[in-house]
């Protein structure tokens, strides 16, 4: 056989399985090629993990959007920077739930939003512009309650000071409700704190351009934690924010109409006797008055009107005319049941004696005569007033009184307790004798002339 024939033959079988070889390699390259590329899901510069399907993860950020914009009731936007790449990752393990909950502890929201500013300076981020027309209902209304328990028809309201709105984005965790806001100004002590420039958007993710309220969490995820870095840093000068509000309120109350009374005389009555004989009653008139308040505190009153809604009835009191018949003797005992001592005498400032005793001591009617008057006085405390036909005494700041009006009593019989009621400094008894000015009626407090008590007495 010719050798060159089968040199010839050889060639084209060792092309063959080289050819072979490189497609089985190209193969099985390609294969591990498109075999180890996932997709990798980062926030920002963050990788989370990787995953096979990146719809899982694009529907998994619209869901996390959709449950947190009911959550809050507002319309969000998802905030990070999300990229989902494909790329060769040798060895990596898909792992989709685990993605899933780094999104969702590292997620944070915006929303669009107003800042309240007062006076141009930022006070509170509220959701919607009518929460402004709301927190000036709800502060209005608080102040309408505390100080007319609801009584008040209000008519107008001014704000003294520049109120504004400014439209900003924003995390949904800062904002406030309208009376949360009202509740900051109605406290008058709101610290807020903002930063150089409010005419800035307020973007969430870092808060650069921000503020940052003491009281709340500026800038939180899902699950709580901080967002950006400048949570933390120094806060800006405070500035205290309050809100004058002025009301004109038309306010309608009731008041009571004193009745007042009419006498018929006796003769057969002691001038120390009375008797109703027809009881009077209190009327009542509705007055409207203009009431203009700041902050809830009246400046102004002004009557508008009135009217009588109910008449009052006369009260008619019979009253005796007979006097008493002159039992006193004139003279006088000692008006308390042991010594005492005097430490405040009779002048022109003083009618009477200040006797120091212990308290509960018997008070003694000083000489025969009938009570005309047992009752109290803010000054006096309780005290009695005795008739003796030319002369009268007192007794005051008592503790009890043991008699009563019209009784009669004798020299010596105990008649009360030693007090300190009324304006009074310790236990004791304040004694004061009156000359009769010829009436024998008591009408006025000081209708009888004083004298000095010691006068009767050898001490």
């Amino acid at each position: 056989m010719n050798c060159s024939l089968i040199k010839n033959v050889n060639i084209p079988c060792s092309i063959f399985l080289i050819s072979s070889a490189l497609i089985v390699s190209l193969t099985l390259g390609l294969f591990n090629y498109f075999n180890n590329q996932f997709y990798v899901v980062y926030i920002g510069n963050s990788e989370l993990g990787v995953v096979e399907d990146s719809s899982e993860i694009e529907l998994f950020v619209e869901d996390l959007t959709e449950w947190s914009s009911n959550k809050y009731g507002l319309d969000l936007e998802f905030n990070e920077n999300l990229i989902i790449r494909k790329e060769v990752r040798p060895g990596s393990k898909p792992d989709v739930l685990a993605v899933r909950e780094r999104i969702k502890h590292l997620s944070s929201f915006r929303t669009d939003a107003y800042m309240i500013q007062v006076n141009g300076k930022p006070f509170v981020p509220v959701a919607c512009q009518s929460d402004l027309d709301l927190m000036i209902e709800a502060l209005t209304e608080e102040y309408t309650v505390e100080s007319n328990a609801g009584s008040a028809e209000i008519v107008d309201i001014d704000v003294s000071e520049d109120l504004s709105l400014q439209k900003l984005i924003i995390n949904p965790d800062s904002l406030f409700t309208a009376s949360e806001a009202a509740s900051l100004l109605k406290s008058n002590g709101y610290e807020q704190c903002y930063h150089s420039d409010p005419e800035t958007e307020l973007i969430m993710q870092g808060f650069t351009n921000g503020i940052q309220p003491k009281s709340r969490n500026f800038g939180s995820n899902v699950n709580g934690a901080p967002v950006g870095n400048d949570l933390n840093q120094e806060a800006e000068p405070e500035a205290d924010f309050i809100l004058n509000i002025t009301t004109l309120e038309k306010v309608t109350e009731v008041e009571v109409i004193p009745f007042s009374t009419e006498y018929i005389f006796d003769d057969d009555m002691l001038i120390t006797d009375k008797e109703i004989k027809e009881p009077g009653q209190d009327g009542e008139k509705e007055i409207v008055y203009q009431v203009k308040r700041q902050n809830g505190i009246e400046i102004e009153r002004k009557l508008i009107s009135e009217e009588v809604i109910k008449e009052p009835q006369v009260q008619i009191e019979i009253k005796g005319r007979k006097n008493p018949p002159a039992r006193g003797s004139g003279s006088f005992i000692w008006p308390v049941q042991g010594e005492g001592t005097i430490y405040n005498a009779f002048s022109s400032g003083h009618p009477g004696i200040d006797i120091h005793i212990a308290h509960g001591t018997n008070v003694l009617a000083a000489d025969d005569g009938i009570v005309t008057y047992s009752g109290y006085g803010s000054t006096q405390g309780k005290y009695l007033i005795l008739q003796h036909g030319r002369y009268w005494t007192l007794y005051l700041h008592n503790s009890a009184h043991l008699v009563s009006v019209g009784d009669r009593v004798s020299k010596g019989q105990p008649i009360a307790r030693v007090g300190a009621t009324g304006r009074a400094f310790g236990p004791h008894l304040h004694f004061e004798i009156r000359v009769d000015d010829g009436s024998n009626q008591w009408d006025s407090y000081y209708q009888h002339r004083p004298v000095d008590p010691m006068r009767f007495y050898r001490r």
